[in-house]
């Protein structure tokens, strides 16, 4: 079990749904952030960027040299973290397939409420997920799809009503996944009764665009953790070379890539309006359940940490080869240690965070100067591992910068 479960039993309890009209949304600039997809130009094509690391041990003959065991550290990764993350939300989302489909046989109130309390199940899981965006994942466009946001409420609307839509086609990202969801939860009606009575209206088509919504992110991450299942687990453990597009060079990449977009712009400082003139507060995940951001950003941030301390999904308990462990093979005969540094920065966002309100939307509104705060504490560790850890990997970031930082 993962640590801190009690934040979904701590959210649960507070279930509902917004009271708030959905307001028209301006997707240009949350969706540039966004889809500021990976740009391999800046990676070297011709030389060895991951070079074999080896140390003299602290005792014994000091002319006898060890070597880091990258394989090991990608099974760790692959076999105790990646897969079964994919297999726990893959479970999860069927189980809210099944919630799904009591709802719309049955709408009710009560029903509504266990639908809900699923879905939030699926998208912690979710959290543990998002930043493996490799292989087959990276191919379909998977995060995209099933976490992009803000949800598109017009393009929702109308494909309910005129039932002609491809949720494969990259302009309904925005109108699925679990924002999508999140809307068709909780942003459809101004409480739970006009929600349910809605999903009563056969002729309305609510209740099909649900389950289709559901059965498509079921399918999407069948096939990604199939992927892993098939081949790309053999390929991605025995990717040990020294070139720009080896395993560990690639996951480590986008292990930073997504602590710098995905976690630090999207999820804080979009909303926050450090890429604007203006606080957004429409740009948080479940804007339209309302107290459930920051729950999701906290999620996240287990994610990175244990990711990062190589912690076993299923049991944090345990650890194998990391990050962690790497830098501190590279560091064995340093004092002062880059991954503890990284760790106490971690820390810092723990701490941060918990000073936030549940529902990030609000906190921009009222107090954006913790929001901003919280943005840079999140910053300084963009630094240490994007420049720091980078450099002692020997490891060429292979993304493009877009918003200046």
């Amino acid at each position: 079990m993962k640590r801190y479960r009690y934040l979904i039993l701590f959210a649960l309890m507070f279930i509902q749904c917004s009271t708030d009209d959905a307001d028209e949304i301006n997707l240009n600039l949350a969706e540039e952030e966004i889809f500021d997809n990976k740009d391999s130009s800046l990676a070297s094509n011709n030389d060895s960027t991951l070079t074999e690391q080896e140390a003299t041990p602290d005792s014994g003959n000091s002319n006898t040299t060890i070597s880091f065991e990258h394989k090991e550290m990608l099974i760790n990764w692959a076999d105790n973290i990646i897969l079964p993350s994919l297999t726990d939300l893959e479970f999860s989302l069927n189980q809210l397939n099944e919630k799904a489909t009591l709802f719309v046989n049955t709408p009710s109130n009560d029903n509504l409420l266990v639908l809900r309390e699923s879905w939030l199940n699926s998208f912690l899981k979710w959290q543990h997920v998002e930043m493996f965006d490799l292989g087959y994942a990276e191919e379909i466009y998977y995060k995209n799809r099933l976490n992009l946001y803000p949800t598109n409420i017009e393009r929702i609307e109308d494909n309910i009503s005129s039932l002609d839509y491809d949720l494969n086609q990259s302009y309904n990202f925005s109108s699925q996944g679990f924002n999508g969801l999140d809307y068709m939860l909780f942003g459809i009606g101004q409480d739970d009764d006009e929600i349910v009575s809605k999903y009563l209206a056969e002729d309305l088509n609510y209740d099909k665009y649900l389950i289709d919504l559901i059965d498509k992110m079921v399918e999407l991450t069948l096939a990604v953790k199939n992927s892993w299942n098939d081949e790309f687990r053999e390929s991605f453990i025995n990717s040990i070379d020294n070139t720009s597009t080896s395993s560990i060079n690639t996951i480590i990449n986008d292990f930073v890539y997504y602590f710098e977009k995905g976690f630090r712009a999207n999820k804080i400082g979009i909303a926050a309006g450090v890429f604007s003139n203006n606080v957004l507060p429409d740009r948080v995940e479940a804007y339209h359940g309302k107290i459930y951001s920051k729950l999701l950003v906290t999620e996240a941030s287990y994610a990175i940490d244990n990711f990062f301390n190589g912690r076993y999904y299923n049991d944090n308990d345990s650890s194998g080869l990391s990050i962690n462990a790497y830098l501190n093979f590279i560091e064995n005969d340093q004092d002062e240690k880059l991954a503890e540094k990284i760790n106490e920065q971690l820390d810092k966002i723990f701490a941060q965070l918990d000073q936030l309100d549940n529902d990030l939307s609000m906190q921009v509104v009222e107090n954006n100067l913790s929001m901003l705060s919280t943005y840079d504490v999140i910053q300084a560790n963009v630094v240490l591992l994007k420049v720091d850890m980078l450099q002692k990997l020997n490891i060429n970031v292979d993304y493009a910068d877009a918003d200046g930082d």
